[in-house]
């Protein structure tokens, strides 16, 4: 599998022209490492049909067993075979490209894991893959794909603000992960045991938020509920946005595969798509102001209660607007810095 000093400086990814231009006979494999001078437990592979393979090396006494869906357009599973430079019976994860259609995607792919295997951590093989394999889910399963519109990109960029710059900071990233249930559709954007925390985002030059409902400021039973407050303003020279924060979610969560998995699993189910990368990097926001509030007794709020009697028949919901300015007494941490204490506390962290 060594490489020329000619083909290290030319190849810019996955050299499958080389694999291809020698296509082995019947079942076998031609295998070459997936990208030149970087990890060799990643390897590429064409068969006699010339489809496409990738193969993942697992290290000798580490769980082999993997059940993973077959998606249209891609077969994944754990196969036995007898690398010609070793001669051994070495076991990997073998992910097939059924579909040529697919093949731009597989070396997007391979990179994430080249990149995952060189900075695993004692992470399992299999659950690298499987997680690698998550962020691209939407893509093999082969789910039309419709684009965030601006103000879904903007409710997401400040869940994942609270996320990253906030929660993880205070409860560590993988805990902070298992809070954020938005996705899932629950009543709060973040929940735990005795707490629920709703994440608000606007672009409006008023500040104004918008609350849907009369539960979504409401406390859980017996619990706190706080409110998070994100003002924006786009601008083409701002800094931050939505694919640079989450880039920054799976840099923290890196070295836990269990945690990395878990977020593009909820990254999916907010309909966010990797592919659509470039079109959502045009919208680039700068942070004009943000804020952690109590929600209690005497915030400018709509509740249940205030509604003597209830909703008027044929009246199905209520949609408000805040001014927080108002709000300025329920006020309880005006930098990350400022609720770390107070989010631990009310975490039992």
């Amino acid at each position: 599998m060594a490489t020329s000093s000619l083909e290290a400086a030319t190849a810019k990814g996955p050299r499958w022209d080389l694999l291809e231009a020698e296509p082995p006979t019947k079942e076998r494999l031609a295998v070459r490492t997936a990208l030149s001078g970087r990890h060799p437990d990643v390897l590429i592979g064409v068969d006699a049909a010339l489809r496409r393979h990738v193969l993942v090396r697992i290290p000798q006494g580490e769980e082999d067993a993997l059940t993973e869906r077959v998606s249209r357009g891609i077969g994944v599973q754990t196969v036995k075979m007898v690398p010609k430079d070793t001669g051994l019976e070495e076991c990997f994860v073998e992910i097939a490209c059924l579909d040529s259609q697919g093949h731009g995607a597989l070396d997007l792919v391979i990179s994430d894991l080249v990149d995952a295997v060189e900075r695993s951590a004692g992470v399992t093989r299999v659950r690298l893959v499987q997680g690698v394999l998550s962020k691209w889910r939407r893509f093999w399963s082969g789910v039309p794909t419709n684009a965030l519109g601006i103000e879904q990109q903007i409710g997401l960029f400040g869940e994942l603000y609270f996320l990253c710059r906030w929660l993880s900071s205070a409860l560590g990233p993988s805990k902070a992960l298992g809070t954020w249930r938005g996705p899932a559709g629950s009543r709060n954007d973040f929940e735990l045991q005795g707490l629920a925390i709703e994440a608000k985002t606007t672009k409006r030059v008023d500040a104004v938020h918008v609350i849907h409902g009369l539960d979504q400021l409401l406390e859980p039973a017996g619990g706190v509920l706080l409110l998070f407050a994100l003002c924006v303003r786009d601008e083409a020279s701002a800094t931050e946005g939505l694919p640079l924060l989450v880039s920054e979610m799976r840099s923290r969560l890196a070295d836990d595969a269990d945690a990395l998995n878990l977020f593009e699993t909820r990254l999916y189910s907010a309909g966010y798509d990797d592919r659509l990368e470039a079109e959502y990097a045009k919208l680039m926001l700068r942070v004009r102001s943000e804020g952690l509030y109590r929600v209690s007794d005497g915030f400018p709020r709509l509740t249940p209660a205030s509604i003597v009697g209830g909703l008027p028949p044929g009246v199905d919901a209520v949609t408000y607007e805040v001014r927080l300015d108002a709000a300025a007494a329920w006020m309880v941490a005006s930098t990350p810095s400022a609720a770390t204490k107070l989010l631990q506390d009310f975490s039992g962290t």
